[in-house]
């Protein structure tokens, strides 16, 4: 937290602890409320998942049917039926994929868990369907989601013709880098942050990691 991050116990940053990863989509739209953080901003992710909708259905909702509102109105659109009738809305696997949807995030860092996968985001998210993919060495992306209402979302085999049509007439979004870094040395940080958010997660960690929290609180100031 202090070599790698650069935060201070003499300079906190005011922050919230929260439970489930999708509140921080929460915290982040009372901030915006309040006028306490302006849209779009920037967002380190440090999380062994990149939150980015793999897993999960939303994605598909997201780009065929969300992205069809006016800006302003997709918060407001956030739940979805599933292909087994389930009524879901934003969940703590797929926040941040919704966050660039609203167009609240202009640039995602993703510090991943050097043990992790670290490629753990849906393709069809990324500009032209294209990734750029290194194990051991800091590597950008780009996400740009699309939306074309006339033709039918590529599926994962499509040829590189089929995806190109797709991509030809569909309404896209502004591009969002995507720094993906593997390598816990290669997080350098000097602290200039405005607002920090934990979550608690206990669907994948022992309550015997709750210490954590405290530790976290020695560094924020929680609002």
């Amino acid at each position: 937290m202090e070599d790698n991050l650069g935060l201070s116990k003499d300079r906190k940053i005011k922050g919230r602890i929260v439970t489930g990863h999708n509140e921080a989509l929460f915290f982040w739209q009372e901030l915006i409320t309040k006028e306490s953080l302006e849209t779009p901003f920037e967002v380190v992710h440090i999380d062994s998942h990149a939150d980015l909708g793999l897993g999960y259905l939303s994605w598909t909702y997201i780009l065929d049917d969300l992205l069809q509102y006016p800006v302003e109105e997709r918060r407001m659109h956030t739940k979805y039926l599933d292909c087994f009738g389930q009524l879901n809305d934003v969940g703590i696997g797929d926040y941040l994929l919704y966050a660039i949807a609203f167009r609240w995030i202009n640039s995602l860092t993703y510090c991943a868990n050097p043990n992790g996968d670290k490629n753990d985001y849906v393709w069809e998210t990324l500009k032209d369907f294209e990734e750029k993919f290194i194990w051991d060495k800091p590597v950008e992306n780009t996400i740009q989601l699309v939306c074309n209402p006339d033709m039918e979302f590529p599926s994962y085999d499509a040829d590189k013709q089929e995806k190109q049509a797709y991509l030809k007439n569909a309404v896209k979004e502004p591009e969002v880098p995507l720094l993906i870094i593997p390598s816990i040395q290669d997080v350098k940080y000097d602290g200039d942050f405005d607002f920090v958010v934990m979550a608690q997660s206990p669907n994948y960690t022992p309550a015997s990691t709750d210490f954590i929290m405290d530790i976290v609180r020695e560094y924020i100031v929680e609002i």
